[in-house]
């Protein structure tokens, strides 16, 4: 449900919302305008949470305000919760599992003055393109307890050496440790810090897509790991590489390329064994520091176990206080548990609930029972960390312990929503037992206070819905859990369904203008561990219609440095797509929607298809902006793989009669880019009409949220092909600077210093110009852009007077646009025009076409030596 925002109604003012009305100066609640029966306590929530709407409400600040200087138990509050949702309904007070509740009843409030349009921003970067660099780390850190020595000599081994790796058993906070550590030092590095999570990778090749990813990086074509190292060899950046022990061969062999290929990169991986490389310096940490004996509580919170016990103890209960009585027991604890900062900090979860000296004894009677049976064979983390975990799973309630197993099922962080719809059980026995929609949120709120499920980051935004995951060791034994009720099959199909459900909403989702493209997309995203698992789920279940819900929509998140991703995921939807058998309607949509989610893809008969497939989907089924989109996407590609002439007026119309104006910005962006890149390439009188519609292109991408750099690369194209030199360089320049320090810069950094230098060129900026091009060429060769370069070239060293330089870097040029089976624009062939004049002139024509024709021998290495080795004006 949305949440319900402020008004401006005065303190005090009576409150509506469904049948109901509350009086605050009367302290009385009318349903249908006669008394409601509530009671005090009830009440007094009702009304602190309706005045606090715009945010979440902890449960400390109710307690304060609901009874103010009473000491009362926590569970005071659920039970007044509870009262108001059979009186008024489920939905009007919303749990937020870890943070509290909040008020999400529409209230009735008078209309908003309507607000006059907001002027049009001028063209400014995407927000994937500003300053603000990911580092994905959590935007509070938990405490460092213990690890002041580690951190520092942590830093001393990163200054000296490439891959560091922090290893030891499972448990032992090194993921803490690792994080503490890039936040010190996110200021050291150029292009700052960045984490990557690998405890949710199953496939080793699809490492470098991940770290490529979370580092915001778009690496160019080919082999994946190359293509990273070639990203990342410019940035000067810290890269965390955290859970790697699952992917230790992977791991190893990409730290030893990136290292290899990028002077100003460092790694740190956190591990349960090191990757045995000769590069590698590994730092292995060891448990808590413990007391060998009683202690006086002052002296025991000296010790770091001790000190992070009393902290997360007061953490799930501000008033739990280490004091001379308990410190013998909490000592007793954190030895049982040999000093591991997760086991810790489960028993601390439960010292609200237990007396410290139970928790002692019941740990110690546990704990020998388990160390008695255990498997030698398992793996490290399950030979200390199994036994706090089956004793604190020991201790949940008999509804957590349902829901603690049954949460196994997702891969990564989850949705309260998507919790709901797959752990909660319908009907009156499911209400009876707790296992209802409620009965799952409380028993969440409660895993998340023992420390079995985390929130997946810190919020500061209390208004923001929180997701949720299991911690990697407490999944690991709910899996076995799940496995041993007989439950694991009912509850893949569950999640599998539900996700799918997730994801066919999320596709109109995108289009309708609710979200900004950009933001929608990272939300879903947070999703891709589910889609992955549940896709596997359907795949073997042959239920191909909910594998190609899922699909359709994830395509549209996955940007080009999951290109491989994206490929083998097609690949697999043509096989979903054969088993949707007589179903045509379906199946037309759905390959609709798959061409949608392709829409970068270059081939014009794929586009062709589309199209056919499109116009085939809305006779049986109409979907006006499915066939709207495919048709934008067709009308591209034909202009730009064959010619704008190809592009006949009939389409043109279809397209303007298919638009419907109360679009969303969303939707209506997909014709403005074709019609105005079409203009460009038509030229002359049509070229200023794609100039209009290109800027009319990158209102529309702002308004939409999305991601408007590649807009302004063509603008720049725009406004140079239609003679306005000092705008291009205008544009040009801006978006230079705003891709200054970005760590994926240099690509299309290179695209953009290409487009600046040929406006340049056109002011007779030569030296400017020369600049750009010199420092762009390197990576123009990498991305194949070196034809087009090579056209702006040969006009530079023309208007330098290196005219036969010039003839033979034409020749090279004309090679190079055959060989990539490339086309020149506009801005191309009025270099290589001008070029070609300046040059033919001075040398005659006959000398010129024999220079041209030696030209196309040129090999790449040539170039460089030849165009920037050479003096102007020679």
């Amino acid at each position: 449900m949305s949440p319900t925002p402020p008004d401006s109604s005065p303190p005090g003012a009576p409150l509506r919302f469904a049948s109901f009305e509350i009086r605050p100066a009367e302290r009385l609640l009318l349903k249908a305008g006669q008394p409601a029966e509530l009671g005090t306590r009830a009440f007094d929530l009702l009304l602190a949470l309706a005045e606090r709407r715009e945010r979440v409400v902890s449960k400390h600040e109710l307690l304060e305000l609901v009874w103010p200087g009473l000491v009362v138990e926590e569970n005071n509050i659920a039970v007044q919760v509870n009262a108001l949702r059979k009186l008024l309904g489920g939905d009007v007070v919303t749990t937020i599992p870890g943070r509290g509740y909040r008020f999400t009843a529409p209230a009735d409030a008078p209309a908003p003055t309507a607000a006059a349009p907001a002027p049009v921003a001028a063209a400014q970067p995407a927000e994937a393109q500003t300053k603000t660099l990911p580092t994905n780390l959590p935007r509070v850190l938990q405490t460092l307890r213990g690890r002041t020595e580690d951190l520092a000599a942590l830093g001393a081994m990163l200054d000296q050496h490439e891959l560091v790796s922090i290893v030891g058993a499972g448990g032992m906070g090194k993921t803490l440790l690792a994080q503490h550590l890039l936040a010190r030092h996110s200021e050291a590095y150029a292009h700052g810090v960045c984490w990557v999570e690998l405890a949710t990778l199953d496939d080793g090749a699809a490492l470098p897509g991940a770290i490529a990813h979370a580092a915001g990086l778009q690496p160019g074509p080919g082999e994946p790991l190359a293509a990273l190292a070639a990203a990342l060899a410019p940035l000067s950046l810290l890269i965390a590489l955290d859970n790697a022990e699952h992917l230790l061969e992977a791991v190893a062999e990409v730290c030893a390329a990136l290292v290899h290929a990028a002077p100003g990169l460092k790694l740190v991986v956190t591990s349960q064994a090191p990757l045995k490389l000769p590069l590698e310096r590994v730092y292995r940490i060891g448990p808590l520091a413990v007391p060998q004996g009683p202690l006086p509580a002052a002296q025991a919170l000296g010790f770091s176990a001790v000190a992070l016990f009393a902290e997360r103890a007061a953490n799930a209960d501000a008033r739990f206080t280490l004091t001379d009585a308990n410190a013998a027991d909490v000592i007793d604890i954190c030895r049982a548990l040999d000093g591991q900062a997760l086991a810790i900090e489960l028993a601390a979860a439960r010292a609200p609930t237990l007396s410290v000296q139970r928790l002692a004894s019941a740990m110690q009677d546990r704990l020998r029972l388990l160390t008695a049976s255990r498997n030698r064979s398992a793996p490290p983390r399950q030979q200390t960390l199994r036994a706090a975990l089956a004793w604190s799973h020991g201790l949940l309630a008999q509804r957590e312990a349902v829901v603690f197993r049954r949460l196994a099922v997702f891969n990564g962080s989850f949705s309260l929503e998507l919790a709901q719809a797959v752990v909660a059980e319908a009907g009156p026995e499911a209400e009876a037992a707790g296992l209802d929609e409620w009965g799952v949120v409380d028993a969440l709120s409660e895993l998340v206070d023992r420390s079995l499920v985390a929130l997946a980051e810190a919020q500061h935004d209390m208004s923001d819905l929180p997701r949720y995951r299991l911690l990697d060791s407490p999944r690991a034994y709910a899996q076995e859990q799940l496995q041993a009720s007989g439950e694991a099959a009912a509850l893949k199909q569950r999640h599998a369904e539900a996700v799918a459900a997730h994801f066919e909403a999320e596709w109109a989702r995108s289009h309708s203008g609710e979200l900004g493209l950009q933001a929608w997309e990272r939300q879903l995203l947070q999703d891709a561990g589910n889609a992955h698992d549940a896709l596997a789920w359907l795949d073997a279940a042959g239920d191909a219609c909910r594998a190609l819900q899922i699909a359709s929509t994830w395509l549209l998140t996955m940007s080009v440095v999951m290109e491989a991703e994206r490929l083998a995921l097609v690949t697999r939807c043509h096989g979903w797509l054969a088993r949707l058998g007589d179903d045509e309607a379906l199946a037309l949509q759905a390959r609709c929607r798959l061409m949608i989610g392709r829409r970068g893809a270059n081939d014009l008969a794929e586009a062709e298809l589309a199209l056919s497939i499109a116009r085939r989907s809305h006779a049986q089924q109409p979907d006006r902006w499915l066939l709207y989109a495919t048709l934008s996407h067709y009308v591209l590609r034909r202009a730009l793989i064959l010619s704008a002439e190809a592009v006949v007026p009939e389409m043109l119309a279809e397209l303007a009669a298919l638009e419907d104006p109360s679009w969303p910005p969303h939707r209506r962006l997909w014709r403005t880019e074709p019609l105005g890149l079409l203009g460009l390439v038509q030229g002359g009188a049509a070229a200023a009409q794609g100039l209009r519609l290109l800027r009319e292109h990158l209102v529309l991408v702002q308004a939409a949220g999305g991601n408007a750099t590649m807009v302004l690369f063509n603008l720049v194209d725009g406004e140079l092909s239609n003679g306005d030199a000092e705008a291009a360089v205008r544009t040009g320049q801006g978006l230079l600077d705003s891709l200054e320090g970005q760590r994926d810069a240099h690509r299309f950094k290179m695209m953009v210093q290409m487009n600046l230098a040929a406006a340049l060129l056109r002011l007779d900026r030569r030296a400017e110009a020369r600049a750009l091009l010199h420092s762009g060429w390197p990576v123009a060769l990498r991305f194949e852009w070196y034809p087009s370069y090579a056209d702006h070239l040969s006009l530079l060293l023309a208007m330098e007077g290196q005219h036969a330089l010039a003839a033979r870097l034409l020749g090279y040029a004309d090679a190079a646009v055959a060989r990539e089976s490339q086309i020149r624009h506009v801005s191309e062939i009025d270099s290589v025009s001008q070029a070609t004049a300046l040059a033919s002139a001075a040398l005659g024509e006959a000398v010129f076409q024999q220079l041209r024709k030696e030209g196309q021998a040129l090999a790449d290495e040539q170039v460089a030596a030849l165009a920037f080795s050479a003096s102007p004006g020679i």
